[in-house]
This record gives structure tokens, C-alpha cells and sequence, in this order.
């Protein structure tokens, strides 16, 4: 029923007069007020203002959602006693606890690289997939632990974020880090694509919400033609691809069964009306391996480790 709600107020666009209504009611309700003034969208509560394009609209819930991660995990700018986390426009944006800074074409991205390698942490020559790249981040902490003897694949498929995570693999200069133009799916071939510049970018069929305008065909990958493609089968995959882990996972059991993967995934998307976190334990199990789900970290995230005789052959 939130899903069909949410897909009729984006009828009238991303940013329409009602969904920004419906935005500042759920900000509200989180204690945080919401204001739009000169294309920008204005959220503060306490001594703490994040903002954001007006374009971006959609980002709303999940910067309210994740207020406290973002505020605690970058540095924002001071202006008259109150921390300001800016992202109105495309900027280079500061970590506290690394003290690294990573370029992002909107609102940043949140750090969770605890909750991505709770079960598993990628080790000197592993291969692995960062699915779900967006501007990089998560791609620069994976090749470190991987290595120069290890190897990333950044699966990126929108085509802003892909821009700014070749941006940062310059600047950081990460030689062991190979970018993806394509989308992780259930097949190969080519589908469409939500393609908004943000975090929620994902394919269109899979989204808890609907944005026509967005729309773009992308290149779709398989996870067994992924591995004959580049030649290897992960050690490990980050995963966070808005709700399609779940087609992704359900196509590939026979896959997994045979061939032992670390996978970590962000589970809390809706798909049919409930988390994706329930869904891919059920799957993952059925294929052999442990997998368990927490909110831990501040939302749903799923780890699945394969099987010991599996992973030993």
C-alpha cells in the first residue's frame, strides 16, 4: 500500500507540491523540519542542517533516516554555531574517522563498511564485487584490503555516479580497481533503469518507487555470465542494489551452490511489501549457506557465508 502511495505522488514528478508535502510530514515525524527555498530543500533539526537539491527530492527519506550516520560520520561546515552537511551540489566531501575525502554528485555516501564486512573482511588477493558502487566509497576501502594482489569490480550502471566513481578511482589512484558500466540482474541482456544520479538509482523494476522520467536502458549482467566475463568467481560481494538483490540471489542459487561466496547485502528495500532481508535468508539457506540478517548498523543488512565443504573444495 506505501509502495502504490508512493508510486501515484511521483506521478507529478520527484519534486511535486504533494510529495514534498508528504516528505515534510515524514521528516516531522522524526523531529526534523523541512523547508524548500531557491531550489534547495532544507532540513534541520537542532544545531545540525543538511540540505539538499531540489532535484534530488527524493533522497528526503533516506537522509532522515540515516540523520545521525551522516552527521557523525562527515564534517560538515560551521555557520553561526550550526554544522551544515551540504549537498545541494556536486561536492568533495570529508570523512571523520578515515580523514579520507571522496567526490559524490549529491548526498554522500553513508559509511558502512562495518556493516559490509561484519561476517567477512576481504583479505590480500581476493577478488571481489562491489555491486552497487555508486561514486566509490565502499570501492576504496575494498581494493586496500584486497590489496595489489586482489582485484575490485565496482558495478556502477548510472551514468552520473559512474562519472564520479572513475573520479575517485583517479584520485585515489586505486590500479587494482576495475569499473563496471552495468547492472547486476537476474539475466544478461539490457534493462531499464532508474537512473536519478543518487543512491536510490536502481533498476526500474525492482525500485519501491517509479520515476518514468529517469528511465534508461543499461547493460544487465548475470551473476554466473559476470563471473565468465572477468574470468573468476568472487571471494566476496558487497551488494547493495536497491530491492533487485532479491532477483539477483534468486537466479543464481544453483550457482552458489556450487560455487562459495561471502556475500554481503544491504536488505532493507522493499520488494512485494516486505524487506528483501527475509526473502534472501530463505533463499541463501536453501543453497547451503548460513545466512542471517540484523538492524544492527542502523538498518537491515543480510551476510551469508557458503558452506564449509563448499568453500574448502
Amino acid at each position: 500500500m506505501l509502495t502504490s502511495l508512493k508510486n501515484r505522488l511521483l506521478q507529478g514528478g520527484s519534486n511535486s507540491y504533494v510529495l514534498l508535502q508528504a516528505f515534510r510530514l515524514q521528516a516531522a515525524a522524526h523531529g526534523i523540519g523541512m523547508r524548500v527555498k531557491d531550489g534547495r530543500i532544507m532540513l534541520a533539526r537542532g544545531r545540525r542542517t543538511m540540505v539538499l537539491g531540489l532535484r534530488n527530492a527524493i533522497s528526503v527519506p533516506f537522509a532522515v533516516h540515516q540523520w545521525n550516520l551522516f552527521f557523525d560520520t562527515l564534517e560538515g561546515q560551521t555557520h553561526d554555531g550550526r554544522t551544515v552537511l551540504d549537498f545541494s551540489e556536486p561536492g568533495l566531501h570529508r570523512y571523520r574517522l578515515s580523514g579520507l575525502s571522496f567526490y559524490a554528485p549529491s548526498i554522500a555516501e553513508d559509511d558502512c563498511m562495518d556493516a559490509y564486512t561484519a561476517a567477512y573482511m576481504p583479505r590480500p588477493g581476493d577478488v571481489v564485487w562491489d555491486v552497487g558502487a555508486h561514486a566509490g566509497m565502499t570501492t576504496y576501502f575494498l581494493a586496500q584490503m584486497v590489496g595489489p594482489t586482489g582485484k575490485v569490480y565496482a558495478f556502477e550502471p548510472d551514468e552520473t555516479n559512474y562519472e564520479f566513481l572513475l573520479r575517485n578511482i583517479e584520485m585515489h589512484r586505486l590500479a587494482n580497481v576495475v569499473p563496471v558500466k552495468a547492472a547486476l540482474s537476474d539475466r544478461t541482456g539490457t534493462a531499464e533503469f532508474c537512473m536519478d544520479g543518487t543512491m536510490s538509482a536502481g533498476l526500474s523494476d525492482s525500485l519501491a518507487y517509479s520515476a518514468g522520467e529517469n528511465g534508461r536502458v543499461v547493460e544487465t549482467l548475470s551473476l554466473r555470465d559476470a563471473c565468465a566475463r572477468f574470468g573468476a568467481v568472487p571471494n566476496y560481494i558487497k551488494m547493495d542494489i536497491e530491492g533487485a538483490e532479491l532477483s539477483v540471489v534468486a537466479s543464481s542459487v544453483d550457482f552458489l551452490k556450487a560455487h562459495p561466496v561471502h556475500l554481503s547485502i544491504e536488505s532493507n528495500h522493499m520488494v512485494g511489501g516486505r524487506f528483501t532481508a527475509g526473502p534472501l535468508e530463505s533463499l541463501l539457506g536453501g543453497a547451503g549457506y548460513r545466512a542471517w540478517s540484523s538492524e544492527q548498523y542502523g538498518q537491515l543488512f543480510t551476510w551469508a557465508e557458503p558452506p564449509v565443504a563448499v568453500a574448502q573444495s
